[in-house]
């Protein structure tokens, strides 16, 4: 049986071809759906998520900014009592002696009730003589580096203003603190006459940053960078009090001077180009994209300067756990989809098989009938092949009898001659002769009159030959149309293949 010939590539059965059919009009619409919530549902999202994180962020620093504020003002209204004034206008005499007692008295009662988080209490004079103390947990000042008060700070109580310095850290106790300074300022004298230093735990702040914690999402976190970029509050033990970036060579003097942050080495550079880059902006708000050192997957950040402090506050979430909506909404659209393609695939299918059926089955027909043509071209073709091969050998044939009868007709009329001249001579037995003669003119004419049969019998096998050889050409032209016709049968043979994808 005929079978058709491969174009190359096998194309698809014709049942497969509906069921991609239907699953591509069925999935059309999930499709635009799915693209208007990339477009326009995943942004919104995501800017709502952004909002979200940044609502929350900005309640946390201004936590964090009126927890700072409320402190110096009341350290400020503490300090500038009567009986710290007159301690300070003179620390040396009997009614300052006389305060002391009470002033720890009152200042131990305050920082167990209402400041547990002040650690310890100095007093100074305008150098930076200590000049009293007290600790609700038994501590005593320390000096940070080599001096009580660093030359830096002492320079900035001589302004009469109130500041927090940087950050210390005790890797014994495992604890950060910040120093209070409350310059304390005789409007009479018009002079500072000294200062109250309040050495104040961070544990406030830290529990403030750690409420973040997984508070905007799975993996959200909050820390704090200081001035010269060092993180100096963060949930991670192992970034915590690194920098982002090399410090300044004022920056490296000021830490090797005080030792801050535990250290009077520089702070391990833990780089963060993002956030150096970021921190270079003076814009007080701003979102953007990171990847953290030491994580693995990008952050959505928002950043905000406090204003207390010149510390900057940022807040983390996994951009996967922001988009974790638009996640979830492309998941059930896609979910969708597949439970509509299995059952359009399936009817597809089935349709499919339904229509290809009756066709394959003509298929089948028309290759049995193209098989059947064929052959009977090629036996009519090598018939004709033959025929024609007989007609050559008979028109062969024909010419040698008619190039033979020309010579007998030459004989003949050479013999009629010759008897003819023999009767005009008449020598010998005249009678004899003359009958001899006459016998062979006879025959002569026999032979002429059998030469004219034979020639016309010639003609005749002429014609017929002629008539021969336009059937044969007849019926090689028809075995020529039934194979042009076979081969159009094949064709259309193959395009039905095509169709059926078989």
């Amino acid at each position: 049986m005929f079978q058709a010939q491969s174009t190359g590539r096998k194309s698809l059965s014709l049942s497969v071809r509906i069921s991609l059919w239907l699953i591509g009009v069925a999935i059309l619409p999930l499709l635009v759906a799915l693209i208007i919530s990339e477009l326009q549902s995943r942004p919104t999202l995501v800017n709502q998520a952004n909002t979200t994180m940044e609502t929350d962020a900005r309640t946390h620093a201004q936590l964090i900014d009126s927890y700072l504020s409320v402190k110096l003002l009341t350290f400020q209204s503490l300090d500038y009592t009567p009986l710290v004034l007159g301690y300070f206008m003179d620390p040396t005499g009997a009614q300052a002696k006389a305060n002391a007692p009470l002033i720890i008295a009152n200042g131990m009662a305050i920082n167990k009730k209402l400041d547990p988080e002040i650690l310890l209490v100095t007093f100074f004079n305008p150098q930076g003589k200590q000049l009293l103390f007290y600790s609700p947990v038994n501590l005593k000042p320390q000096p940070h580096g080599q001096y009580l008060i660093p030359p830096g700070d002492l320079q900035r109580i001589a302004l009469g203003q109130q500041f927090i310095s940087g950050v210390y850290y005790d890797p014994t106790t495992h604890q950060s603190t910040v120093e209070l300074y409350t310059p304390i300022y005789s409007p009479t004298l018009k002079r500072v006459l000294g200062v109250v230093r309040d050495t104040m735990s961070l544990a406030v702040i830290t529990s403030i940053v750690n409420g973040e914690n997984g508070a905007n999402g799975s993996g959200s976190y909050a820390f704090i960078l200081d001035q010269n970029g060092v993180r100096i509050i963060d949930p991670h033990p192992n970034v915590l009090f690194t920098s982002i970036a090399p410090l300044s060579p004022p920056a490296q003097q000021q830490v090797q001077e005080q030792n801050l942050y535990g250290s009077s080495g520089n702070p391990r550079v833990l780089a963060d180009t993002t956030l150096q880059s970021i921190q270079s902006q003076q814009k007080p708000e701003t979102s953007f994209t990171d990847t953290p050192a030491g994580a693995n997957e990008p952050f959505q950040v928002t950043r905000l300067r406090l204003t207390s402090v010149p510390w900057t506050y940022f807040v983390l979430t996994p951009v996967n756990v922001v988009l974790a909506i638009a996640n979830q909404q492309l998941l059930i659209l896609s979910l969708l989809a597949v439970f509509v393609i299995i059952p359009v695939a399936v009817i597809g299918w089935i349709v499919g098989n339904r229509i290809s059926s009756p066709i394959l089955r003509s298929v089948d027909s028309l290759e049995g009938n193209s098989a059947v043509l064929n052959e009977l071209s090629g036996k009519e073709e090598n018939a004709a092949s033959e025929q024609v091969w007989v007609v050559d050998a008979s028109v062969v044939g024909l010419n040698s009898v008619e190039y033979y009868t020309e010579a007998s007709k030459k004989a003949i009329w050479r013999l009629n001659d010759l008897g003819r001249e023999m009767l005009v001579r008449r020598n010998g037995d005249i009678q004899s002769s003359f009958q001899d003669i006459e016998a062979m003119v006879n025959i002569g004419q026999y032979l002429e009159k059998a030469i004219a049969f034979q020639d016309d019998s010639n003609k005749k096998v002429a014609v017929a030959i002629k008539v021969t050889n336009e059937v044969a050409a007849q019926l090689a032209a028809g075995a020529k149309a039934a194979k042009a016709v076979a081969k159009e049968l094949e064709q259309v043979v193959k395009q039905l293949h095509h169709i059926v994808g078989k």
